[in-house]
């Protein structure tokens, strides 16, 4: 059965490599592509919203492109999340009528790399960093935790969100896409956390 996907990215410093998944996700066909293809520039924030629904609601994975730019979600001049990158992510997380909450993948290219983890010869330690795919990592209930050993976390199960590197995600899309199905079935194993909440208001 086909998996169909919305891809969540940075215009600026991430097209090139949302154009690229896209071609890859054309060659296979068990992976239909429902990204966004219109220009919101010109659309009301309530029509945007609406446009997003419509699309999330076919969709069963949300990828996140974590280039430089998509790393820290964009705030406003009081301090408040004003990023539409958020916005697809949250509302990816939320179960609404007629639509199931995705599973959730962030996808990181070589240039965000050091911005993101620390390597290790044994491990690697993931930064914290402002984005709500950070937010759904490390998430997984005691009682399902698949690594046993305290303080570490298997890389695929033990978030909901895994954290991929590019090359390691377009070697093997269907792996990865697999394991994000896996865990939206199973997401009563993960505390989700669907909004941040900011010091002046809830987004």
């Amino acid at each position: 059965m086909a998996r169909k996907v919305f891809i969540s990215f940075r215009y600026s410093d991430g097209h090139l490599y949302k154009d690229e998944l896209v071609k890859q996700f054309n060659n296979n066909d068990d992976i239909i592509n429902c990204s966004e293809e219109v220009n919101r520039s010109n659309m009301s924030e309530a029509t945007i919203k609406k446009y997003l629904f419509d699309k999330l609601r076919t969709t069963s994975v949300t990828i996140v492109l974590l280039t430089p730019e998509a790393i820290t979600h964009k705030r406003n001049f009081l301090g408040n999340i004003d990023d539409w990158i958020y916005d697809e992510i949250r509302y990816s997380l939320e179960d609404r009528e007629n639509n199931r909450c995705n599973g959730l993948i962030a996808v990181y290219t070589p240039a965000a790399e050091k911005m993101l983890i620390d390597k290790n010869p044994d491990s690697i330690t993931v930064k914290n960093f402002d984005n709500l795919v950070r937010k759904n990592m490390f998430n997984i209930k005691s009682t399902y935790k698949h690594c046993s050993e305290q303080g570490m976390y298997d890389a695929n199960l033990d978030h909901y969100c895994s954290l991929v590197s590019w090359d390691s995600f377009i070697s093997n899309l269907d792996f990865y896409i697999d394991k994000a199905i896996q865990k939206r079935d199973n997401k009563n194993q993960y505390d989700l956390t669907v909004r941040i909440i900011n010091n002046r208001s809830l987004w």
